[in-house]
């Protein structure tokens, strides 16, 4: 972001006061003003380049005791703004001020204003322009804009100073050169490089799918058939043979950007180069280049599957030829967009260093092992071509190339039995001169054998892969070290933390061989410290007898090798053999370590360990056994007596089953049988003898057969955590204007495990991916079952009687519930469900207790996360500890919502809506469910929101993907669904509700009591209006649609921007409506007046969630706050009378140049004016269906006639997205994607009293309702 200063110089009466004076007031101001205005800082509005904060005018004098300040002041700005009026200022602009700049040595650029147009009578501002301007901007190149303003009739005035911004923003100078007409080579290269990385198919040219994927990615809008063909056609005009039917060569990209340069739309090309990272200076960002990335100690680095399939394709786009392998061109051509090949490469005498094919030529298993070798050794350089050659992470929670990298783990002590978590291992290959360390080289790449000697004096490198046994392969890099031996054997850190195998080499034909190798042991100890392996080489000639103190066979016996020095010549086919004891020696270090007295002591010391632990187990086994001898003649004794016995209750936990207050580990047995082995003997004997069964197995295999299966791509098993809560100390708190917010607890929900057919695949093909499985974040829905619980009451329209939805309608009647007569809950016991959609019950093993012993005030929340859905008490010192904890198989819970009419001490009725479109009504205190539209048998696709119906014991509503709304009945059954009304346009999509079947139907003994369509995408919330008769509903397609349900009429339509809108909620009195979405923004609807009130600018990224505070909410100023995915909690203050709609002349707010906006036909030097961008589906429509469509389709107001609201407070208060906002009386609460729920206290005098002079038994539902579940002294902001 930058900070742009603006230096407003001239000679004295040529206006510049007045310009500035009249671009703050927005009028000419006909009083006399100072000579010398004050600076002044201008924040970032609509019509500011969007990478502008604020904006500095600094007014000058031209008098000679003020020269020193004029200086000082040029000296410090970003651009100049240079002013003149009549012939004699514009000559003094070529004799004196231009010259001046040059003797200051400033180099930054000038804006030429010529001011007091309007009283230029007679000339023409073609003519100016010819005359006057053009002969300055040829003459002087730091000028990059001109323009004719007048202070008294306001004419571009603001256009001046956004060509000032544009200046310091978009520069000229880098890119294009006016003397030569030319683009820049810097920028050619530049823009070279962004065709080679659009051009998927390298076949030279950008087709029409990729000149449209192009432009989305560079100004984030599609491109139409007739900009398309706009572009072509200008290209044409210049270069004839640029377009072809395979589309656009990069000569013609070239040429089309130096058009946008040329006629003064630079803006264009620096938004495309600085998509691609690029700087000012026409370099990529160093953040980009070289992203952090760090790897621990005894750490390496590797290719992710991710960089590996990256490699793959790249090696398969430029094998133009495909015969699977790179020649000289195909790399050149490959290396374009880039300085070249790495350094490390052309060191390493790259591509000898890797596997090629009979001609020479790289072929992909030496590609993949060249860049595995390069991760290792430097990552930092992977990472910089990573960005070079365009690679684009699908992770989007990790955009940078590190994605293609990924970090193993430290391996510190490698004596320790197991392998290291490499795949790519480095061995020093030491040995005398000419004892075939070369030779084995060569054949590692299956080289022919050289019978010439060479001896090695540059360091060389080999590198390719080794298959181990059981189908593992592995990357192993070998090299000889050459004159650089003794500096690399010195430095004993670096040698012990890269390297992890030392092979020894000695010729066995050559006496004097081998005594090298104890000679470099004794000088250099620290090797003992690395895993070794001693080769015989040259196995084909005579062996003699080696000249040193002992011989090979005997120094590997008293180093307790585990094998004898390996015998084998390069000429032997069996010299693979080698490269894969080698491999296995780096990958088990284990057993390639000399063993010691010492060591065979601490083996025998963990045998005798193991021994202890079992005996232990055997005696504490045989304790238990007879004390429960002891205790079963006890209970037989009191049987023979009639004493009644209380049966111990056990309960499934996480860890394992509770007996009597014994612990049972039959649950982890199921993990890890052996460690648990002894424990489950004793505790199996323990329940026999009383008679009770263990808890069920789980519903789907154990996850040891997934362990099993792993290597051939099986799903691999998660093990479920716990939930965790932490109380910071003084982070993360709110500042806003009645106090400070403190942020009390963060509870970290535990991800369940996924399901075996959602768990991630470790598969050897690193091109398979496997999709994510759906989920909307944590939501949350809060309930309190007391009676004083307080909460503000608002006033709400006289609408007269409201009746109950379908009340008219006797087929939906329902028995009255008498006064104390318990309430039907759901038939089904969900703890002894034998479903298959539900996977796993957990519940709280004191559960009883704890809702016995609770505040009866206190507050329960719902929470879903995945495919788990938790019952927790929040107000309880042990809230990490849920209620329940229910598992379903496949489902992820994407809504739920309470009844705040049935609820009571003893009943709770709780909705969830699935992702697979089933619809759970669950009664957490009974632990009763029941299951509708079973199997999608009414709707089959997912439920996006669900709701009770306000009033009603049994309906409630839900929302579907297929952009229903379908009410049902938690008591009937389902029944399939068909369309009971024909609507004459509905095959159109005109209409904007189409009701299917309506609440008016005598058909109501089955599911669904109504259903209405609304639209063909995604209903993504809604949320019912407070004085229960309307529903405001938004959607995929970027409408509010306000219903009345009782009428079941949509009233009003409104429209975003652009893109969806995802959350909604009410104010508490009814009158204003709050949406969020897509386009970044909140936005404040009245449905009185039917018009946009205010837009909310101050999210970075989508917004998922607005909710009302009540208890900051009075009958003229109300409170309301938004979460949304940049991780942000933002609050805002509004009352209507404090909003003001911005002046007229900002009407001309610009937006953000596209690629296919029309070139200009005047030259670069006039400022483009841009309208506001409106829906071209938003105009208020007739009405095309007579009876059926009562809609008013309001049109989009354009930005510069819309108030703008900011922020009272923003603030970052996580790392993942958040999902979820509600507000308490005394606390904030918020939920993210990743499970974290944070709440924050109040401050102590935050809340007004006189708001708690009412109460109401639903003072938490109405506290959350606004929030909506979106995807799922007070300040006032001033605009």
């Amino acid at each position: 972001m930058a900070t742009v200063r603006i230096c407003v110089c001239g000679d004295e009466g040529t206006g510049k006061s007045s310009l500035i004076t009249s671009l703050v007031k927005g009028v000419f101001v006909t009083h006399k003003i100072q000579p010398i205005l004050p600076q002044i800082t201008i924040p970032p509005t609509i019509g500011t380049p969007e990478n502008v904060t604020t904006t500095t005018v600094v007014d000058t004098s031209a008098l000679p005791q003020e020269r020193s300040n004029l200086g000082r002041e040029i000296r410090k700005a970003n651009v100049i703004l240079l002013v003149y009026s009549d012939h004699y200022s514009y000559e003094r602009v070529a004799l004196f001020w231009l010259p001046y700049f040059r003797s200051l040595g400033v180099n930054v650029p000038v804006v030429l204003c010529a001011n007091k147009s309007d009283l230029a009578v007679g000339h023409s501002e073609a003519q100016v322009i010819e005359e006057e301007m053009l002969p300055l901007m040829a003459e002087f190149k730091e000028i990059d804009s001109c323009i004719r303003t007048s202070a008294r009739e306001h004419r571009n005035v603001n256009e001046a100073f956004f060509l000032c911004q544009k200046a310091v923003t978009h520069p000229i100078a880098p890119l294009f050169d006016t003397k030569e007409s030319s683009l820049k080579p810097a920028a050619i290269a530049a823009l070279q490089r962004i065709f080679y990385l659009n051009d998927k198919d390298r076949d030279g040219y950008l087709s029409d799918k990729e000149i449209k994927d192009f432009q989305m990615r560079c100004f984030e809008k599609a491109l139409s058939e007739e900009d398309l063909i706009h572009i072509k056609d200008t290209i044409l005009k210049t270069h004839p043979t640029s377009v072809t039917p395979s589309g656009i060569d990069c000569p013609g990209f070239i040429q089309l950007n130096r058009l946008y340069a040329e006629k003064g739309r630079h803006e264009t090309v620096w938004i495309i180069l600085r998509a691609y990272q690029y700087t000012d200076n026409l370099s990529l960002q160093e953040s980009f280049l070289h992203p952090r990335f760090e790897v621990p100690p005894f750490a390496s680095a590797e290719l992710s599957p991710e960089g590996y399939r990256f490699f793959v394709n790249l090696f398969l786009l430029s094998d133009k030829d495909n015969d699977g392998g790179l020649n000289d061109a195909e790399l050149a051509s490959l290396f374009a967009p880039t300085p070249g090949l790495p350094a490390s490469w052309a060191d390493g005498s790259f591509p000898s260093s890797t596997v090629r094919n009979e001609a020479g030529h790289v072929t992909l298993q030496g590609w993949l092992a060249q860049w595995s070798m390069t991760t290792f050794q430097s990552p930092k350089e992977t990472l910089e071509y990573l960005a070079y050659l365009g690679f684009e992470s699908a992770d989007r929670s990790n955009q940078s190339t590190t994605a293609a990298l990924k970090v193993t783990r430290p391996r510190k002590r490698r004596r320790r039995p197991g392998r290291v978590g490499r795949n790519v291992v480095l061995g020093h290959a030491l040995g005398a001169p000419g004892s075939g360390k070369s030779a084995l080289l060569d054949a590692f790449l299956s080289r022919g054998f050289s019978t010439t000697y060479h001896p090695t004096i540059q360091p060389r490198t080999a590198v390719n892969t080794v298959e181990l046994p059981g189908g593992k392969q592995c990357y192993l890099i070998l090299d000889e070290l050459g004159e650089l031996e003794p500096a690399i054997l010195e430095n004993q850190a670096k040698l012990l933390d890269q390297c992890d195998v030392i092979v020894y080499t000695y010729d066995s034909s050559d006496p004097d061989s081998f005594a090298y190798i104890p000679a470099l042991r004794s000088k250099y100890p620290h090797l003992e410290e690395l895993p070794s392996v001693f080769i015989a080489l040259k196995a084909d000639l005579d062996r003699t007898t080696q000249r040193a103190e002992y011989q090979p066979h005997e120094y590997t016996a008293m180093l307790n090798m585990s094998s004898p020095p390996l015998h084998v010549s390069a000429t032997w086919s069996s010299i693979q053999e080698v490269f894969v004891h080698i491999a296995e020696a780096a990958m088990e270090p284990s057993t390639a370590f000399p063993r010691s007295e010492e060591d065979d002591e601490g083996k025998w010391m963990s045998w005798g360990i193991a021994l202890g632990a079992v005996v232990c187990a055997g005696a504490a086994a045989v304790m238990i056994w007879r004390r429960t001898r002891c205790l079963d003649q006890i209970y037989g004794i009191n049987a023979q007596r009639g004493i009644l016995q209380r049966k111990p209750a056990w309960s499934s936990t996480v860890g394992g089953a509770t007996l009597g207050g014994i612990i049972t580990a039959a649950p982890l047995r199921r993990y890890a049988p052996d460690l648990f082995c002894p424990y489950s003997v004793a505790f199996t004997i323990f329940l026999r003898s009383r008679n009770v069964l263990p808890p069920p197995p789980p519903r789907y295999t154990i996850p040891i057969a997934y362990a099993a299966g792993a290597s051939n791509g099986m799903p691999v098993p998660v093990v479920e955590t716990n939930n965790v809560i932490r109380h910071p100390e003084g982070g993360c708190s709110l500042q806003v204007g009645e106090g400070t917010y403190h942020l009390k607890d963060d509870l970290h929900l535990a991800t369940p495990p996924p399901h075996p057919s959602e768990a991630p695949i470790i598969n050897p093909n690193p091109l398979q991916t496997v999709p994510t499985p759906p989920t909307s974040g944590v939501k949350l829905s809060l309930v309190s079952l007391g009676q004083r619980v307080k909460t503000p009451v608002f006033k709400l329209k006289e609408n007269g009687h409201t009746p109950l939805f379908g009340e008219g309608n006797p087929a939906l009647a329902s028995p009255p519930v008498k006064e104390g007569v318990k309430r039907r809950k759901p038939k089904n016991n969900i703890v002894k469900s034998s479903s298959s959609f539900v996977s796993r019950v957990i519940t709280h093993e004191a559960v009883s207790k704890r809702l016995n012993d609770r505040n009866p005030d206190g507050i329960f929340a719902f929470a879903n996360i995945n495919r788990a859905f938790q019952w927790l008490d929040v107000s309880s010192k042990n809230k990490e500890e849920p209620l329940a904890k229910i598992l379903f198989t496949k489902a992820h819970i994407l809504s739920h919502d309470v009844n705040d009419l049935t609820k009571n001490p003893s009943h709770i009725d709780v909705v969830m809506g699935s992702s697979a479109g089933d619809i759970i009504w669950y009664e957490p205190i009974s632990q009763k469910y029941a299951r509708i539209n079973k199997n999608g048998i009414v709707n089959g696709t997912s439920v996006t929101h669900i709701r009770w119906i306000p009033g009603s014991e049994n309906l409630f509503v839900a929302a579907h993907a297929n952009g229903q709304l379908v009410v049902y009945d938690k008591e009937k059954e389902d029944a399939p669904f068909t369309p009971e009304i024909n609507h004459p346009s509905a095959e159109t999509g005109q209409l904007p509700l189409q009701v299917l079947k309506s609440v008016n139907s005598r058909n109501q003994k089955t599911n669904p009591v109504a259903v209405w369509k609304l639209a063909k995408q995604k209903i993504t919330q809604f949320a019912f209006s407070p004085d229960h008769r309307h529903v405001a509903i938004v959607l995929e397609d970027g409408s509010l649609r306000v219903m009345d349900y009782l009428k079941e009429e949509v009233t009003d339509i409104f429209r975003s921007y652009y893109g969806g809108l995802i959350c909604v909620c009410w104010s508490p009195d009814g009158k204003y409506i709050v949406t969020g979405g897509q386009d970044d923004l909140v936005t404040i609807w009245s449905l009185r007046e039917r018009k946009i009130v205010a837009r909310c600018q101050g999210h970075n990224s989508w917004v998922s969630t607005v909710a009302f505070d009540p208890w900051r909410c009075d009958e003229r100023t109300y409170r309301f706050g938004s979460v949304g995915d940049d991780c942000r909690l933002l609050l805002w203050d509004f009352s209507v009378g404090m909003l003001h709609r911005p002046r007229a002349h900002q009407a001309s707010a610009r937006q953000r140049t596209s690629l296919i906006a029309p070139l200009p036909h005047t030259n670069r030097h006039r400022a483009d004016s841009a309208g506001n961008r409106i829906r071209s589906d938003s105009q208020r429509t007739a009405d095309t269906d007579g009876d059926y469509d009562h809609a008013v389709r309001h049109p989009v107001e354009p930005r510069a006639r819309t108030a703008l609201l900011p922020p009272i407070m923003s603030k970052i208060v996580g790392e993942d997205p958040i999902c979820w906002l509600g507000f308490q009386e005394d606390s904030i609460m918020t939920s993210s994607l990743e499970g974290h729920i944070r709440t924050w206290d109040r401050p102590r005098e935050g809340i007004n009293d006189s708001y708690n002079a009412h109460a109401s038994s639903s003072a938490i539902s109405a506290s959350v309702a606004g929030s909506g579940s979106g995807r799922g002294g007070s300040t006032m902001g001033s605009l």
